[in-house]
């Protein structure tokens, strides 16, 4: 089992890549280095937390731990959006946890949890949807909130002729989920062919049979596909409703 040294093996490759990028003048190094530090000391707190949670598999401890990993991830989110609105964090919030807990516990059925809230079945399968997902959230609503605010004379001009709140922005809607889903829909594109899945790898460097494990893979890839669909669409939708009143009024700049 890799231990301190292997990951100090893998750490030498980051210091050679970032002197490089120095050498090269293509400052990339502080990323870099701030980047694996950051992977290093998140991953061993993560590994202490879930082995404390896994001998405390009480349900009231998952429902926390998955609680704040929600939240983490609505916060996430923000920060990867730059035009934001009055309670966008409140709408993600409610985007992820309607799209993503449903589908993790589906996810735990599928897989033959029992119980469905199998602590190491059930808070794999959340963090794996909710990071895919904050991902599309974060595209959608971006590009939403910036289209909206670069092409509001074309708005207002169609709501002029008539149109609804939602028949004026349905392209600008569309185009914002197609965004989002990009990564998601090459990932799936690729997935077999161009890259073997991070998950599945894992499960085969485990011992793993490779058959089993491109069965689980496949599971959860759907699962995340369509989690962050829905979890795109509920958000783009969310976040279109505030930039107009009831009345279907504007109130973007």
């Amino acid at each position: 089992m890799p231990g301190p040294l292997e990951i100090i093996g893998a750490l030498v490759l980051i210091a050679l890549s970032a002197l490089l990028s120095w050498m090269k003048g293509q400052q990339l190094e502080k990323p870099l280095v701030i980047g694996a530090l950051r992977t290093l000391v998140q991953l061993l707190l993560l590994g202490h937390v879930l082995t404390w949670v896994f001998a405390n598999r009480t349900l009231l401890v998952i429902l926390l731990v998955s609680a704040i990993m929600t939240v983490n991830a609505g916060l996430q989110s923000l920060e990867r959006i730059k035009v934001r609105h009055a309670g966008l964090l409140l709408d993600n919030l409610v985007a992820i946890v309607l799209a993503i807990w449903p589908l993790a516990l589906l996810g735990s059925a599928l897989l033959h949890a029992r119980p469905l809230w199998q602590v190491d079945m059930l808070l794999p399968l959340l963090g794996m949807l909710l990071g895919n997902t904050l991902s599309g959230i974060s595209l959608g609503v971006d590009h939403l909130n910036s289209e909206l605010k670069e092409r509001r004379e074309e708005v207002l001009s169609t709501l002029a002729l008539g149109a609804t709140a939602a028949e004026a922005t349905k392209g600008i809607r569309n185009r914002s989920l197609k965004i989002a889903l990009t990564p998601m829909l090459n990932s799936l594109a690729s997935s077999g062919i161009v890259s073997i899945p991070g998950m599945m790898t894992g499960q085969i460097l485990a011992g793993g049979a490779p058959g089993a494990a491109a069965v689980t893979q496949i599971i959860v890839m759907l699962l995340i596909a369509a989690g962050t669909y829905a979890g795109s669409h509920l958000a783009v939708t969310l976040a279109r409703r505030k930039k107009f009143t009831a009345e279907g009024i504007p109130c973007f700049a």
